[in-house]
């Protein structure tokens, strides 16, 4: 069989793999999120604990063994899992299946049901092809540029339907998937300014950026084009489509618009993209120093369709004005090389019933917009190179992990990488909340690291103008302009969440499962070194110490954030008017605590 991503049709083997990867994780994340409560019923010869999930189906059971980790979390070893039924095992797992037979007891109604299990079978169905096309050993993506390693990455680790897409069919997915590393090409179309808008740093002409973004003859067809047709080019914006979202949504909401002229389409772009894991945002192939492209793909991914919110695009532009603001004489941020990646220009667009519609779902008011960020490739030095943060989570079929692969090529051991590492990630973002009192969202996806000879030296931030949240002290900084656009904390304990959640339960809960499962790097050590690091920040920051008290990243415990349980709980497909945020309530164990105080006893 043509082992490539073109070939749609699954191997059983993949199928089944597919399965039991994809049942090791929901497992994983559901025991975390407190929805699944298993039966421990005894520790094996290894130190595993063996568990017993009982189903709706009296006559049907799971059973597997994991290893227990902080933070309530579990390492489940995928080959263990077993179905019984009437006393017969097997080892082959359906997932769907499982949820099927765990209706009654998820108290899931057959809407959710249904909706949940098609999010799986995309999912599933995407991971396969991923094992069709082949998985990259380790020490192969150690060695491969940005864009390859961006192209081989396995999603969200959070979100167990991390890849629904829905919306897309198998064609597309092999065209338009950040797996698929396909090149395409967008479509551009001229926006008259009664329905859309252009806003852009202040030093930014209107002109001028599309002649940049577009290229100079093309614009100047494009201006040719609109004015054989009685039409000035000064009346309209410019805007940058997604073939897809062309096809399946732009053609038929935007008829109306288009056959009276106000919305007219221009053609094909000169550049070619490279799809990037969030699927509407574009990486230039062709010239990798030109902005990157964001896109409208309103297919539902990862919990919400990926619209583009025009109320975020308006004051994006502002946002990245304000916040460079901010740290522009910060003098550690710059020693420490930390890059915000600014959102220069946007273009939006607003639909002229759905936009009329008052509490209209916001879905139906964001198929249409474009924004444009710096390129992360203008920062590199010569001797640099760029990886997504999310690729630190990443393990080939042998058991190798990537972290691992980097050490070894750098030359040194897995202790002083992520002693490196911490240094540039964690440090910049203590800096950034303790200093500037600004939450972003420092997850996988929305960090890079860089790179040199396999050592971390600094860290670049993007998509920071959609996620900023504002403490007390941020919002008293804030200019009356962007007061409705940025989310006020509601944190009324004063924990410093932003952390928390977002670097420790997000990414560092993954990234020391990895490193002790993987590479015999325990868990503890991993935890030690975020800890030694957080002190050294503060030592050399006493100034600080007020906001160190008031926000203690030293809690005993701190709220769960049910990412899985938004779908599966409280009618998760009803129809929104707003994003879907998932909820955060209970305690989680903190393990910097639990560190601290090991530490401290240790030295009684």
């Amino acid at each position: 069989m043509n082992n490539t991503l073109n070939n749609t049709i699954i191997s059983q083997e993949n199928w089944k793999q597919a399965n039991r990867d994809l049942m090791a994780k929901t497992i994983a994340e559901l025991m975390h999120e407190e929805l699944l409560k298993p039966t421990a019923d005894f520790e094996d010869e290894k130190g595993y604990t063996v568990f017993r999930l009982e189903t709706g189906n009296e006559n049907i059971v799971y059973s597997f063994r994991g290893q227990e980790r902080l933070m309530d979390y579990w390492f489940i070893d995928k080959n263990s899992i077993k179905r019984h039924e009437n006393g017969n095992v097997s080892s082959s797992i359906d997932v769907p299946q499982f949820f099927l037979e765990m209706q009654p007891v998820f108290d899931l109604d057959s809407n959710t049901l249904a909706r949940y299990t098609e999010e799986l079978l995309h999912t599933l169905y995407c991971d396969a092809l991923i094992l069709e096309k082949g998985v990259m050993s380790s020490k192969d993506l150690a060695e491969a540029g940005y864009q390859v390693i961006e192209h081989h990455m396995k999603g969200h680790p959070w979100v167990i339907v991390n890849k629904s897409r829905l919306g897309f069919s198998p064609t597309d997915l092999q065209t338009y998937s950040p797996e698929a590393d396909q090149p395409l090409k967008v479509l551009w179309f001229a926006a008259h300014q009664d329905r859309s808008s252009f806003q852009a740093l202040e030093n930014i002409q209107k002109e001028e950026f599309y002649r940049s973004e577009v290229g100079h003859e093309l614009y100047e067809s494009f201006k040719q084009k609109l004015s054989e047709s009685g039409k000035s080019i000064s009346d309209f914006n410019l805007i940058p489509v997604h073939p897809w979202q062309w096809e399946n949504k732009l053609k038929i909401h935007y008829a109306g618009d288009i056959a009276n002229g106000l919305l007219i389409p221009l053609g094909e772009g000169n550049d070619e993209y490279s799809a990037q894991q969030s699927i509407r945002t574009l990486f230039n192939t062709k010239n990798p120093e030109k902005r990157y492209l964001k896109t409208a793909v309103s297919i539902l991914s990862t919990g919400n369709i990926r619209g583009l919110s025009p109320k975020q695009m308006k004051i994006a532009p502002s946002i990245t004005d304000w916040v460079k603001g901010l740290i522009k004489d910060d003098t550690y941020l710059a020693d420490k090389g930390t890059i915000f990646l600014g959102e220069e220009a946007a273009t939006t667009y607003l639909h002229p019933q759905y936009g009329a519609i008052q509490n209209v779902p916001y879905q139906y008011n964001e198929f249409l917009g474009a924004l444009w960020r710096e390129s992360a490739s203008n920062y590199l030095k010569g001797d640099e190179e760029m990886v997504t943060m999310a690729s630190l989570l990443y393990v080939d079929e042998e058991g190798n992990s990537l972290v691992e692969a980097f050490a070894k090529k750098a030359g040194i051991s897995i202790e002083e990488w992520i002693t490196l590492y911490l240094d540039a990630y964690l440090t910049p973002l203590l800096h950034i909340y303790y200093t500037h009192s600004l939450c972003v969202t420092p997850h996988g996806e929305n960090i890079m690291v860089v790179l040199k000879n396999g050592l971390p030296q600094r860290i670049v931030i993007k998509d920071f103008v959609d996620d900023i949240v504002l403490t007390t002290e941020a919002r008293e900084k804030l200019p009356d302009h962007l007061a409705d656009g940025l989310i006020q904390s509601s944190n009324k304990e004063n924990i410093p969440l932003f952390i928390l959640l977002g670097v420790f339960d997000a990414f560092f809960r993954y990234l020391s499962d990895a490193l002790h499962t993987h590479s015999d790097f325990k868990e503890n050590q991993f935890w030690t070194l975020v800890h030694e690091c957080i002190e050294s920040y503060k030592n050399d920051n006493p100034h600080l110490q007020e906001r160190y008290e008031k926000y203690d990243l030293y809690v005993p415990t701190f709220k769960r954030f049910y990412i899985n349980s938004l779908r599966l709980k409280n009618n998760g497909y009803s129809e929104n008017k707003a994003f879907a945020i998932p909820k955060k309530d209970g305690a989680l164990p903190n393990p910097l605590y639990q560190i601290a105080n090991k530490n401290s006893v240790a030295a009684i």
